[in-house]
């Protein structure tokens, strides 16, 4: 039987079935009850005189979809571990390039590949817009970040957003914004989302989320998502909410899960707009009386579709630089050769176009002079394309690729 929303009982049934359920679920052996109340939203207007404490019930599709991310995730660091660690560092980047350009793509903040791979590779005379966002990026995948304050989260706002904020969107406050906020959606005519506390209450209401992260005794990884949606409900800046909420998720997620599962939040929200937003619209809705257990299953489901999709490709990178790896084998290389060619089919297979190794990384992975290396280049040159010289950044071709695929293997 379907677990249907609070709002739809009363659509079906009307408000005393619907009444009775709610108390019911709130009350269940299985609900989580959480100490944080939301003034719920209603005809576009936030409905200050009535107060709904959140909740989420432990339903079938809960605990199977909870199971299903667990299970990819370790089946995501399996394969993961049975690569070198040039391929996972090469893929690594090119799952951050396509989720930081995706962040910046939901909140329409214009951006391409090239300028945050630039930001990545700290490449010399590029703009320096981007930095930030990378910087705190790959702290969050080295588990560099903490989030135990609300000045962690302000932080997170001056190295994440402030710089792509209009002066007149800074907060006003000393550290949150102080006047009302909604979110107004073109295509509908309609406030989607309205919040009209001031700072005082944005800052009672930050620390209640930071200690419900930190001390609820619910399943982390429920928490986790029930936390991204207090804390967009919260919307403690004017702009720029969006990217700092899903920069925390994806801590979050990096924390209980694994790199990859986090880095692909944003790219699969930016796919599913629609869906994302609606689930938000929903959990606010004065009909649901603050129950997220409907949220939560649609976060969830963003969840394994983007680790579905690096299961995917880790098992499709995995079989092709396999097969590469047995045809390069046949020829007659010295370990030279042999570590510099096997280096760059990895970075190919597996990195982004926009951010290939530099000759410099690569003398760091192979552990050869840069001499030795410039001479596997100068030799091999019929199989490379130069992509830049300051610093040198050599591609292997997509023809020397189809050469080796076309080797029959004994």
């Amino acid at each position: 039987m379907e677990y249907k929303s609070l709002k739809t009982l009363f659509h079906m049934h009307g408000i005393t079935t619907m009444e009775a359920e709610y108390e019911l679920r709130k009350h269940s052996h299985s609900a989580f009850l959480t100490d944080i109340e939301i003034y719920p939203i209603q005809g576009e207007v936030q409905q200050r005189e009535t107060r709904y404490p959140l909740f989420f019930q432990i339903t079938k599709e809960l605990v199977i979809k909870l199971e299903r991310v667990l299970k990819n995730s370790a089946k995501i660091q399996q394969l993961s571990s049975s690569q070198p660690e040039i391929a996972n560092k090469a893929y690594i980047k090119y799952l951050l390039i396509n989720e930081l350009q995706s962040t910046n793509e939901a909140e329409n903040i214009k951006s391409t590949k090239k300028e945050i791979a630039a930001a990545l590779n700290n490449t010399k005379n590029t703009n320096k817009r981007f930095d930030g966002l990378v910087n705190l990026y790959l702290m969050l995948k080295n588990k560099e970040i903490e989030i135990n304050t609300i000045g962690d989260i302000r932080r997170i706002f001056d190295t994440l957003v402030s710089n792509e904020v209009k002066v007149q969107d800074l907060p006003d406050g000393d550290m949150f914004r102080n006047k009302a906020i909604g979110i107004y959606d073109q295509s509908k005519a309609k406030w989607i989302h309205r919040n009209e506390f001031n700072e005082r209450e944005i800052v009672e209401y930050l620390i209640l989320l930071l200690e419900f992260i930190k001390y609820d005794p619910a399943p982390e990884l429920y928490k986790v998502m029930a936390s991204h949606f207090i804390f967009e409900y919260i919307h403690p800046f004017y702009d720029g909410n969006g990217r700092v909420g899903r920069f925390i998720l994806a801590k979050l997620l990096n924390n209980e899960l694994d790199s990859y599962t986090a880095l692909t939040f944003s790219y699969i929200v930016n796919q599913k707009k629609h869906k994302y937003y609606k689930a938000f619209e929903n959990a606010s809705n004065a009909y649901n009386k603050g129950e997220l257990t409907h949220f939560i299953e649609t976060m969830l489901d963003i969840v394994l579709e983007g680790q579905e999709s690096v299961i995917v490709a880790l098992e499709k990178n995995i079989k092709m630089i396999t097969r590469l790896k047995q045809a390069l084998e046949l020829y007659d290389f010295n370990k030279y050769e042999y570590s510099v060619l096997f280096v760059l089919l990895q970075d190919k297979v597996f990195g982004s176009r926009y951010s290939r190794i530099t000759l410099k990384e690569l003398k760091n992975v192979v552990g050869f002079s840069r001499n030795k290396i410039n001479e596997v280049v100068a030799l091999h040159r019929d199989k490379l394309i130069k992509l830049n010289s300051n610093p040198v950044v050599y591609e292997i071709k997509n023809e020397y690729i189809d050469v080796l695929l076309s080797q029959e293997l004994s």
